[in-house]
């Protein structure tokens, strides 16, 4: 193509190009873009594309003559009113060619519109120009004159847009199509000229158009953590010396326990350093030669790390407290370990088909059983199943497992005050699918194994000639009314003999009980049963799966069973739940333009269809983030709903069961740093995120995937957003290994399918994998589930971007943060003061601020820099005097930013937001950073902060107009009464004020009170309390601000009177017990921020303890009964609650312990 440039005077001099009418370019101004001519594809719905001209460019004069040509093809859904092209700002006084029903028209800003009866057809390319001379306006089309009038004399701003989203109200549609040749000029081009363009029609296989809604780019740089030892001055320091190692008691437990008739729990392992057995190997381990004393060998954790079996055995000291993870070598993640364990056969696995199942190693396993090798392992997430029926014999057996950690350790950075929070992992990501935050990351510190060993359990499955394998049950459909579902079982079996087997298949499900008959050819088939072909498996009146609050999250359990010669070949239990979810997203249809659709993948997968693009070329910038793509002629399949309600485009909004779902909750990083992840050690924490009303939970970078996690997420109703094992695009280096992170991937869909708190599957933290991961994660979902959404990134598609980390003012979280359905955001997050001291334990190391703080992330720079943090704490509330002072502080902060972190949600729910996640909800080891409770099972006042405003009926002061409002779940209540009463900082009542109200299902009620006027009788500084009550009077909701003229005015907190608070107690000895601790404020004044906590008769902590609210404030004669639950009735009768708050007199309840 020939390419002109003429650099003689800007915007005079162009000449034509014979493909592309104006297709020479002048020399670009020295201070901004040239005018033309430009080239640009505009999505409907998308992006607009803006050049900046120079300042002094002549054609922006008003009385300048001036000239704007090119050529124009619509896409097939406009017709206008749209703006198409033009120069200057859109909405005010530019210069912009229209459509408006399908045809052309010339806007000069505001109502100056020049109108033709010229159509603009969709699809075909049309010659478009406007001349400027002395006054008068022409407009043209394919060259020929088409209307004309008056210039509008007004200078314009210096920019060229193409498809401009800011247009005047008139100009409801946003334009897409193609522009070709596109520029302003200087001067009225003469109608010849014009003519000779016309004739130029474009060549559509040849243009190259600069895209103004940019397709996904993949990753273009990358970071790989520290690439040396940090400085020694820089390494934290204690005060305190490293303690003497502790070891745990051995429990005692059969070596193999029994699952069912046919499988065991392999236990009795031992664990010991390769370096230290010399020259042993797998083949003599595994025959029972001895080739090191028993002091080599540690009785290990299984299911375990080697860290955790070494800190169980007192090798080293418990790295969750102070220092001590520095006392513990990082040469235990560059070396291998040997696992063995000796068993009998068990008489009823003798003549059966015998498979060893190692759920679990980090990173890499060789297995061997008397002497043989079976095979290796690799990825933390793909079960290793081997037949073992040769090598297993009556009698005694020994496996023995050689345990590689990741091939990329990195180098540890150790966090401290002069050297900051450091990177987000580093070489540890080339070995996913793996643990790679634990290389270290801005809320754990390295672990010094990188999480390698036997992390998952050990089995021995027995079996007949055919075997089953992973089972899948599909809540195949749902009715409207919810009054039956169709189930889709899909049953593999495994028959490895050369012949076929003859079988028969039996399931159980309730009182439902079916029987087929199969021949199981060699190698194996999948049985399929649907409704059509099972009557059974339409299910009358189910029991549905619902996320927390909505419903009881119903499970069930499908017996599975298979017969071979009237003998059990082999038998399973499956528990799903039956739910439908589908997806309200912004996709673009196959003519470019963006469409709002409900999805429901199931019923695309029964079809056989494929719906949504994820393809880095399908993914296109909008405004508020990007968007994928349908498939062709996906928009016409019943999977896929138009929807005309575009407000929330194009956030995701997620459905249950047909019901829009407020999804609000949190992140975990990871559920234990050190992967102790029993169903135990996790249930209370899913409890707690159960209690302050959360539904979801975020598996990041799918660090929690364990059966553990997913089944306390089914039974607790925790919607489930999981990850695949890669982080952030061009930051994080991206897999080595793509045939290996896919072979695990597949592994955890067909493992974990099931689980109907899944909801959709993330392909990568923040950015999309490369495209051999992303479209084989996509294949990969299509073709083992094929009910989810699968999509590249946690964020920015269909989502919003992640962030901000650290504090930021409440009012931010009403107005302009984390909008839309926001995957994370953050604030700091100070535990309590017992939490800290149990994991800061030495006093030289608590006070004042230093580097056992940063080590347990109180950043000092990063993402979660606490400096915003401490300067409002300190603006607000005074500097703090001492680690008392300061944590009674920040928990009122904790308390305020919590709560308005999902009071800023609640506030413009189906407006403008569908999703909150806290960047975290959950510490994976003592943190004082993002969380709501401590991972000692303590609650902090953040927690209870998230309690109070996730609530599903819930009374709130929005910010910054002091507007009440109540936000409502599902179900419409009837019959409320708002009351807002205003008190003084001396605690007396100024006013009250109360309004009916009937507040309508999944709605925001519009503004009942509007208390901005009666705040001002507080004199700067005064409280709100805010109660709902239903018609018998019963409190449903109830909240209590502090409220401030501004940070000077709120320091006159700290003059509060200090008041006694009168507590009494009583047990319900129920089938959970229950502590009834009645909190009553008898003194005059405001008690603020009472804390209650549960102790024993020495005074330490009793965890876990469910409290049904705490950090409570209460006005002069205010009376609460708080109830207390999670310990046995026996430890509730003699414990004591201690008392103290903002400007609560401490004291301890001896308590009365009687039912």
């Amino acid at each position: 193509m020939l390419m002109v440039r003429n650099a003689l005077r800007r915007g005079a001099l162009w000449l034509l190009c014979g493909c592309m009418g104006w297709g020479a370019v002048q020399a670009a101004p020295v201070d901004g873009q040239p005018p033309g001519p430009y080239d640009v594809r505009v999505l409907t719905g998308g992006m607009g594309l803006t050049k900046t001209l120079a300042a002094q460019t002549p054609l922006l004069a008003a009385d300048a003559d001036w000239s704007v040509s090119g050529w124009v093809r619509p896409s097939p859904a406009i017709s206008g009113p749209a703006l198409i092209a033009g120069v200057g700002d859109p909405s005010a006084a530019g210069r912009y060619f229209a459509i408006e029903q399908g045809r052309l028209g010339f806007v000069q800003g505001g109502d100056a519109v020049l109108r033709s009866r010229q159509a603009l057809p969709a699809g075909v390319w049309t010659h478009v120009a406007v001349v400027a001379r002395g006054g008068r306006l022409t407009l043209y089309a394919n060259g020929r004159q088409v209307a004309s009038g008056s210039v509008r004399q007004a200078a314009v701003a210096p920019m060229l847009v193409f498809g401009p989203r800011q247009q005047p109200a008139a100009y409801t549609q946003h334009f897409g199509g193609e522009i070709a040749g596109f520029a302003a000029h200087a001067g009225a081009l003469e109608a010849a000229a014009i003519v000779q363009q016309a004739a130029k029609r474009p060549e559509s296989a040849l243009q190259r158009f600069e895209e103004a809604s940019p397709a996904w780019r993949v990753q273009v740089k990358q970071m790989t953590g520290q690439v040396a030892p940090q400085a020694a001055a820089t390494l934290p320091r204690s005060a305190a010396p490293f303690p003497v190692p502790v070891a745990r008691p051995v429990v005692a437990a059969p070596v193999l326990q029994p699952l069912d008739t046919t499988a065991w729990r392999v236990g009795g392992w031992q664990l010991a350093a390769a370096s230290d057995l010399g020259s042993a190997t797998g083949a003599g381990l595994s025959r029972g030669d001895e080739v090191a004393g028993v002091d080599t060998w540690h009785v290990a954790t299984v299911p375990g790390t080697v860290l955790t079996t070494l800190v169980d055995r007192g090798v080293y000291p418990d790295p969750d407290i102070g220092l001590n993870n520095m006392a513990i070598p990082e040469s235990l993640s560059r070396q291998d370990w040997w696992y063995r364990s000796r068993f009998d056969l068990p008489a009823a696995a003798q003549g059966k088909r015998l498979e060893l199942v190692f759920n679990g190693i980090n990173y890499a396993g060789e297995i061997w059983v008397n002497g043989v090798q079976l095979g290796r392992t690799r990825g933390a997430f793909a079960r290793g199943r081997f037949d073992v029926s040769t090598q297993l014999r009556p009698g005694r057996n020994i496996v023995a497992v050689r345990v590689s950690p990741p091939p990329h350790p990195g180098i540890a950075h150790e966090q401290s005050m002069a050297a900051g929070v450091g990177e987000n992992g580093g070489m540890q990501a080339l070995d996913g699918p793996t643990f790679i935050a634990s290389e270290g990351w801005d809320w754990i510190p390295a672990v010094r194994d990188r999480n390698a060993g036997l992390w998952q359990d050990v089995q021995l499955h027995a079996s007949g000639p055919l075997a089953i394998g992973d089972v899948q049950v599909v809540t195949a459909g749902l009715a409207a009314d919810h009054r039956h579902a169709e189930l889709e079982i899909n049953l593999p079996l495994r028959n490895d003999s050369a012949a076929a087997v003859q079988g028969t298949v039996q399931l159980a499900l309730g009182d439902i009980h079916i029987q087929r008959e199969v021949r199981v050819p060699a190698g194996g088939s999948t049985l399929k049963l649907t409704a059509a072909d099972t009557p059974q498996l339409r299910i009358a009146n189910p029991r549905l799966w619902w996320p927390n609050g909505y419903g009881e999250p119903a499970l069930y359990t499908l017996q599975v069973g298979v017969e071979v010669a009237g003998a059990q070949s082999d038998a399973q239990q499956v528990r799903f739940g039956i739910r439908q979810v589908s997806y309200e997203l912004s996709l673009f249809d196959e003519g470019g333009a963006l469409r709002r659709v409900l999805v429901d993948f199931n019923q695309a997968r029964q079809r056989g269809e494929r719906i949504v693009d994820v393809r880095h070329e399908a993914i296109h910038a909008v405004p508020g983030g990007n968007a994928q793509s349908l498939y062709p002629g996906a928009l016409g399949s019943p999977a896929v709903q138009p929807l005309d309600d575009t407000t929330l485009a194009p956030h995701l909004v997620l459905r249950m069961n047909g019901v829009r779902i407020a999804v609000k909750g949190g992140n975990w990083g990871m559920d234990d740093w050190r992967k102790r992840v029993s169903r135990e050690r996790l249930e209370p924490y899913f409890r707690l995120q159960r209690e302050a009303h959360f539904n979801v939970v975020r598996n990041w970078v799918g660090q929690n995937t364990q059966a553990s996690f997913f089944d306390l997420a089914d039974e607790y109703g925790m919607l489930v957003l999981n990850d695949f094992w890669q982080s952030t695009q061009n930051y994080n280096v991206e897999p080595a290994d793509a045939a290996l992170f896919l072979d695990n991937a597949a592994e955890v869909i067909q493992r974990f399918r099931n689980h109907p708190s899944i909801v959709l599957w993330f392909g990568r933290n923040e950015g999309v994998p490369a495209p051999i991961l992303n479209e084989g994660l996509d294949k990969l979902v299509a073709e083992l589930d094929g009910t989810r959404w699968y999509t590249g990134s946690s964020n920015e598609i269909n989502l919003q971007s992640s962030g901000p980390y650290n504090y930021r003012e409440p009012t931010a979280y009403f107005t302009a943060l984390a909008q839309g359905f926001s995957v994370e955001v953050g604030t700091p997050s100070f535990s309590t003061l017992e939490s800290f001291k149990a994991s800061v334990p030495t006093a030289p190391d608590q006070w004042p601020i230093g580097d056992v703080w940063a080590y347990h992330d109180w950043h000092q720079s990063g993402n979660g820099d606490t400096a915003s943090f401490m300067r409002s704490l300190t603006d607000k509330l005074g500097a703090p005097t001492g680690l008392e002072d300061f944590e009674r502080k920040a928990q009122l902060l904790n308390y305020e930013t919590h709560r308005a972190i999902f009071e800023g949600f609640n506030a413009q729910l189906w407006t403008r937001n569908s999703g909150r996640l806290l960047w975290m909800s959950h510490p994976a080891w003592p943190s004082n950073m993002w969380q709501i409770y401590s991972h000692d099972y303590d609650t902090h006042a953040a927690y209870y902060g998230v309690r109070n405003a996730a609530e599903m009926l819930h009374v709130q002061m929005n910010l910054p107009g002091h507007e009440v409002v109540v936000n409502n779940a599902p179900t419409p209540v009837a019959n409320l009464r708002v009351r807002a009463e205003i008190y003084s900082a001396q605690g007396a009542l100024l006013q009250q004020h109360e309004q009916a109200l009937d507040a309508a299902a999944v709605a925001v009620s519009a503004p009942v009170l509007q208390l901005a006027p009666a705040l001002q009788a507080t004199d700067g500084l005064g409280f709100v309390r805010l109660q709902l009550l239903d018609h018998d009077g019963l409190v449903r909701s109830r909240n209590f601000y502090w409220v401030a003229r501004d940070a000077q005015a709120m320091r006159g907190l700290d003059a509060l009177a200090t008041v006694p608070v009168q507590i009494a107690t009583r047990l319900d000895d129920a089938a959970e017990p229950v502590l009834r601790a009645s909190v009553r404020n008898r003194s005059p004044q405001v008690a603020l921020n009472t804390k209650l906590t549960l102790v024993d008769a020495q005074g330490q902590r009793i965890l876990p303890a469910y409290y049904s609210d705490n950090y409570l404030s209460l006005v002069p004669g205010e009376q609460r009964e708080i109830e207390i639950r999670g310990p046995a009735a026996a430890v509730l009768r003699t414990a004591r609650l201690q008392v103290r708050g903002w400007n609560v007199e401490p004291s301890t309840d001896a308590g009365n312990g009687s039912p």
